[in-house]
């Protein structure tokens, strides 16, 4: 899809009038895509927070810094100890800390280390998808004006089509994306993941939504927390307190 995009306005907003304004929206156009790219990778190869798997109780215990006097609680679908906040996923066959969900645009999933590059991931291609419409639907304004003289460097069918699918491919990615990026807002913010609010569980200290967005971004706020690119330096060891 964002090969789709760079293909599409390059062949029918940047080659057709190259204008210094419409090369600057083509640069911020590649930047997003570039950013969301990055995002993507970081989300899909970071460990979302695995439990250790096929390990002994004690063992297990004495990696996760367990405190003294822990019921444990064993997971038998992946043979791991299940700490508090641990979920099992399905599809990797492994519990995960703070699962929020299996996404498979990453084919991982999004947990307590790749949360902050997930959202990431959905805020580029909500602000990729938004400038993709107002770039062709601008392109399609002013050229209709021009009766599509000089904008054209194929067939005006093609042109129209490439157009069309563009805006359809923003608008819907638009709504999407902006859904799934105020969820995840709205999960850091109340330290609850959507696993967590669907079955309603709790028993956690809940923290201020200052300190929430400092464990998923890392440290104070800054330019940072909107790099795929920086380590989460501000999150916590895992809380692997177990479920009693």
């Amino acid at each position: 899809l964002l090969l789709y995009g760079i293909v599409a306005t390059t062949l029918t907003i940047l080659l057709p009038y190259p204008t210094a304004w419409t090369l600057f929206q083509y640069l911020l156009f590649i930047s997003l895509v570039f950013l969301a790219a990055c995002a993507h990778v970081r989300t899909m190869l970071t460990d979302p927070g695995t439990v250790p798997k096929g390990v002994s109780e004690f063992t297990a215990l004495q990696d996760c810094e367990e405190t003294d006097n822990a019921v444990i609680k064993h997971c038998h679908k992946c043979n791991s100890i299940k700490p508090l906040r641990a979920h099992h996923c399905s599809v990797c066959n492994r519990c995960i800390m703070k699962m929020d969900h299996h996404c498979p645009w990453v084919n991982n999933c999004v947990g307590e280390n790749n949360q902050k590059y997930f959202m990431l991931f959905t805020l580029y291609i909500f602000f990729l998808s938004v400038l993709s419409v107002y770039m062709a639907v601008s392109r399609a304004i002013s050229c209709s004006y021009q009766s599509w003289q000089g904008c054209l460097l194929f067939n005006q069918t093609a042109v129209f089509v490439l157009l069309i699918i563009l805006v359809m491919e923003g608008f819907l990615f638009t709504l999407f994306c902006l859904a799934m990026f105020i969820t995840q807002i709205c999960g850091i913010a109340s330290d609850e993941t959507g696993i967590e609010k669907m079955k309603c569980e709790g028993g956690w200290r809940k923290k201020t939504v200052c300190d929430n967005f400092r464990q998923v971004c890392g440290g104070p706020i800054s330019a940072s927390w909107l790099s795929p690119f920086t380590l989460n330096r501000g999150r916590r060891k895992a809380n692997y307190r177990l479920w009693a």
